[in-house]
């Protein structure tokens, strides 16, 4: 069993290598693909909350450039609401891997240990070296619950989607910050969906993000009870402050601020093409990892409800290898800000074809749609699987995302 689980991590960094040596996505004044970044986006996480042995995720975050790099991970459910912010410290061409599972047993990286960081506004105070386990029990607790669509101690409101199982689901990011911010857990004050200080607005002082395109990462799934693994490079957010000046453009983080473009990071696409293989050598199934923006900050709502923004809308189209398309049934395929959804599950019966999808073409201002990024999951049961990136088919640059 652990040659065989060798094998898939092998083949699965393989993958990711030959992928991040590729060229960039360019359309419209946009650029995203590999490269260093201001910001990384981990587009979703699963872990088995009650099997150490079930579904897991690992994640590296390093740093590119000859300085070191403090930056801010923050933990968002499948709501796009954040739960746990914290500090990570990367010396100059340093990396950090971090096992998502630990973060709800509450063991979060300590980092920065015999490094001076006085300079740093907010590190005497809050540190990023501490003791573990360093979130209480409630604390602990409440990130769980949040994840699971549950309420927790702390809170009597729930954060995500209950699935009806043990797995917390959710997506990370990753910034490079100017400052440190401590360690926040259950509804993070410093992240940012707080654009007021996380950003720098209209020339102003400086925000605790900082525009220094430093970072690039990876991301492995690991299923180690059905001997699978998949892995593709982190999806680098590149920040460009001379590109969004003015307001009512699409950025990044833009729901949090109105659309301001004080965030200054690149958005993402919002019209995907996307090859599947659900049969043959692939007849372990295809999975979808669709991250998507909810285009309007989000907040916990009473159990049993959901946010306005939710379910989310597609439009998606299945094509077979002739050219030949039609129209998904159902305008909800994707309903979350990040999921993992199988190609069965969505009525398709073909073996090979591919899917375009558009993500609420209808409900912004000249069908422009919102931000999302798609990655296929093939498994071939214990034999091999495999994961890599879509190709996109429209950019948000210079949009308007106003109604």
């Amino acid at each position: 069993m652990k040659r065989s689980v060798c094998t898939v991590l092998v083949c699965c960094f393989l993958l990711s290598s030959t992928v991040a040596l590729g060229q960039p996505f360019r359309g419209e004044g946009c650029t995203i693909g590999p490269g260093y970044a201001a910001t990384l986006l981990f587009p979703y996480f699963e872990v088995d909350l009650d099997d150490p042995l079930g579904v897991g995720t690992l994640l590296s975050i390093g740093n590119g450039r000859g300085g070191d790099a403090l930056t801010r991970l923050v933990v968002w459910t499948d709501w796009g609401i954040p739960t746990l912010a914290f500090d990570v410290f990367i010396p100059a061409l340093g990396i950090e891997t971090i096992n998502v599972g630990d973060l709800f047993a509450g063991n979060l990286p300590s980092t920065g240990a015999g490094e001076d960081s006085s300079g740093i506004p907010g590190c005497l105070l809050n540190p990023p070296s501490h003791n573990n386990p360093i979130l209480t029990t409630d604390q602990r607790l409440q990130v769980r619950a949040d994840h699971l669509g549950l309420r927790g101690p702390l809170r009597s409101t729930c954060a995500g989607a209950s699935h009806g199982d043990s797995i917390a689901r959710g997506y990370i990011t990753v910034d490079v910050v100017r400052e440190c911010s401590g360690i926040e857990a259950s509804e993070p004050a410093v992240s940012p969906a707080a654009a007021a200080i996380y950003f720098t607005e209209g020339g102003g002082a400086p925000g605790v993000a900082s525009d220094l395109n430093t970072l690039w990462g990876d991301i492995i799934y690991v299923d180690t009870r059905n001997n699978s693994a998949q892995g593709s490079e982190a999806i680098p957010i590149w920040a460009n402050p001379t590109l969004f000046v003015g307001a009512d453009r699409f950025t990044f983080y833009g729901r949090f601020s109105g659309w301001d473009g004080r965030d200054e990071r690149v958005p993402l696409p919002s019209v995907w093409d996307q090859r599947f293989l659900n049969g043959g050598p692939f007849a372990g199934g295809a999975d979808l990892i669709v991250w998507r923006d909810p285009g309007q900050g989000t907040s916990p709502v009473a159990c049993g409800s959901v946010p306005s923004a939710f379910p989310l809308k597609d439009l998606t189209f299945l094509c077979d290898y002739a050219g030949d398309c039609s129209a998904l049934a159902g305008d909800r395929n994707f309903p979350l800000a990040t999921q993992r959804v199988s190609i069965s599950s969505l009525g398709i019966t073909l073996d090979f074809g591919y899917l375009e999808l558009s993500f609420d073409p209808l409900t912004i201002g000249g069908n422009t749609g919102h931000q999302a990024w798609v990655q296929p999951s093939l498994k071939a049961g214990s034999l091999f699987s495999a994961n890599f990136n879509g190709t996109p088919r429209n950019f948000l640059c210079n949009t308007d995302p106003t109604p």
